[in-house]
């Protein structure tokens, strides 16, 4: 059995090596889903603890029973148009420490600098919740979820496949995500060695969406950032200093980046006019810092096609020191392949990577969607 999974993408999880068998990516953590602290202004009620998952019919059905290995979506014994139990769907699920504490590290200035509007001021919630997670006793934290979907006999005819556990990770994870912008990923997992008696395992993690960030959260530019005076700091001057700062030089770097670098490492196109200069430590994040030599130096930017600039500015792909590719997991198996690239064969690529060390490790610690000790 081994020798068919031996295409599927592998992770490390706890120093056990896993297939990543299948997968359901970018579950929008839905304001209706989340706890009463985090919810939006505009919207009211204290939260459902039930999570959506997807239509438990058609093709999404099919899928949803595949992935989950559960038939029954919907069908639960009742009695005086009530439900009197809900089916467990797994019990091998499980939360894992690490990715919940980048989860608030990366929802840190968006905790404590609102972009969106919330009923609450949830940065006085952000030290609570930082504390619940250090103190989880395990680093994998397994549960189980049950079936709370739209009955099959449902009056109204819905047809809407909802998961929810009675364990208390369901309640943390509930506590800290922050609506709209964060998103559920789950994978199944089973692993390399011992495969043929194993059940699957189903790795719950969460994730901010990239331009929420705090690499490039809007509230990062701030007037104290950019030292505007407050008298000065309306909307078009601080506009035009943010355009100001981002043409600055940027013509020579990438000039610079393609010399250095001619031609992507993935296409082997070397045509200037389809070469991008991909930051690798953002932009952003350098201005912010007040660093404009790092925000202009060619060492900091790699020469690609705009398909893989997309994958390594949104975290998708990294680089370790020597070069070697890291390809995340928040894309599909059927993705990589075509992108034309295996996920397991950490190829060396030829991005130069001599004294790009620093901006590299900021990619894999800050920008890479993943926690690069897994892949290692």
């Amino acid at each position: 059995m081994e020798s068919k999974m031996s295409d599927f993408q592998r992770i490390t999880i706890e120093n056990i090596e896993y297939f990543i068998v299948d997968s359901i990516q970018n579950l929008r953590a839905e304001d209706s889903f989340i706890h009463r602290n985090n919810k939006l202004s505009v919207f009211g009620g204290n939260g459902e603890a039930r999570k959506y998952v997807g239509s438990y019919i058609d093709d999404s059905g099919r899928k949803l029973s595949t992935f989950f290995e559960y038939e029954n979506w919907g069908i639960t014994e009742t009695k005086n148009g009530r439900r009197v139990e809900y089916p467990i769907i797994q019990k091998n699920c499980f939360f894992n420490k690490k990715n919940l504490q980048r989860y608030l590290v990366d929802a840190k200035v968006e905790y404590q600098k609102q972009e969106q509007k919330y009923h609450n001021d949830i940065s006085r919630f952000y030290d609570d919740y930082v504390l619940s997670i250090d103190n989880l006793p395990t680093e994998n934290i397994f549960f189980s979820i049950h079936d709370v979907s739209d009955h099959l006999n449902n009056s109204k005819g819905y047809r809407r496949g909802y998961i929810r556990s009675e364990d208390d990770i369901w309640s943390i994870w509930r506590k800290i995500v922050l609506p709209k912008i964060s998103y559920l990923s789950i994978l199944k997992l089973l692993p390399v060695k011992g495969i043929e008696d194993s059940e699957p395992l189903f790795y719950f993690r969460i994730f901010l969406d990239y331009q929420f960030r705090s690499i490039v959260h809007p509230q990062l530019l701030s007037r104290e950032k950019l030292e505007i005076p407050a008298l000065e700091a309306d909307q078009s001057v601080e506009q035009e200093i943010i355009k100001q700062k981002s043409r600055k030089g940027q013509q020579k770097y990438r000039k610079d980046v393609i010399n250095y670098m001619p031609q992507c490492p993935f296409t082997l196109i070397a045509d200037e006019i389809l070469l991008r200069a991909s930051h690798i430590k953002p932009y952003m994040v350098c201005i912010t810092e007040k660093n404009e030599k790092e925000a202009l130096d060619y060492l900091n930017g790699l020469a690609l096609t705009p398909t893989y600039d997309w994958l390594f500015d949104q975290g998708y792909i990294t680089f370790l020191d020597d070069g070697r590719l890291i390809c995340g997991t928040r894309l599909s198996r059927y993705t990589w392949e075509k992108l034309n690239i295996n996920p397991n064969a950490k190829n060396k690529m030829r991005i130069y990577p001599e004294g790009r060390e620093k901006y590299l490790e900021y990619h894999r610690k800050f920008v890479f969607q993943d926690n690069i000790d897994d892949f290692l």
